[in-house]
């Protein structure tokens, strides 16, 4: 009788100790949601800024693209010099550094109960990562191609036809960088609206 009083004990503290850790990883849960939605609204409104940017950036970096030869040599050096320094103008995005963040790039997604709030997390995650790499090939490319062949030309203001040239060329390799950089952008921005309005959903 005594040894079944004792297993009773342990089993109603076991219990006790497994709806504690239970209660405290749904209340943990709870507060996690509500900073992911503070986080992802910034998140957002970040990405709808730097996506705007890009989209003239664009415009701007493309200004010789389309010019044939002779449009392209009929160019007035200065205005070429004056106009590049804003043109190579654009936005890499950078996420709401926050405890959500911090919590997905440790690879705590896992500690999630909801499967489908992981699975949205893990593409968010998976975005930030190529996000990284198509921004770093972009701001590659612009310091070791372009920018040091825009020095070389702006230092006497003249602009060779070889130079116009070189110059139509990397400006047209970096739109395509660009492009990739405003594609993963926007795909970011897919993803966290959808974490949002899930979180909003079930909030």
């Amino acid at each position: 009788m005594e040894f079944a009083i004792i297993v009773a004990g342990v089993f109603v503290a076991l219990a006790a100790e497994t709806w504690w850790s239970e209660r405290e990883e749904r209340q943990f849960e709870r507060e996690i949601r509500e900073d992911m939605i503070v986080e992802f609204e910034a998140n957002i409104r970040i990405l709808d800024a730097d996506i705007t940017e890009n989209e003239e950036a664009r415009n701007r970096i493309g200004m010789l693209d389309d010019l044939n030869d002779d449009a392209l040599l009929a160019l007035d050096d200065s205005n070429i010099s004056e106009q590049l320094v804003p043109y190579l103008q654009w936005a890499g995005f950078d996420p709401e550094i926050g405890s959500i963040q911090a919590f997905i790039e440790n690879g705590n997604v896992g500690a999630i109960s909801d499967r489908q709030l992981r699975l949205l997390l893990s593409r968010w995650s998976g975005l930030l990562v190529k996000n990284r790499r198509v921004n770093l090939q972009a701001v590659d490319f612009q310091h070791i191609a372009v920018q040091p062949l825009v020095a070389r030309a702006s230092s006497d203001q003249v602009w060779s036809s070889g130079e116009r040239r070189e110059l139509r060329a990397l400006l047209s390799y970096l739109l395509t960088l660009q492009g990739f950089v405003l594609d993963n952008q926007r795909e970011l921005r897919e993803a966290a609206t959808d974490i949002l309005t899930f979180l909003r959903d079930e909030h």
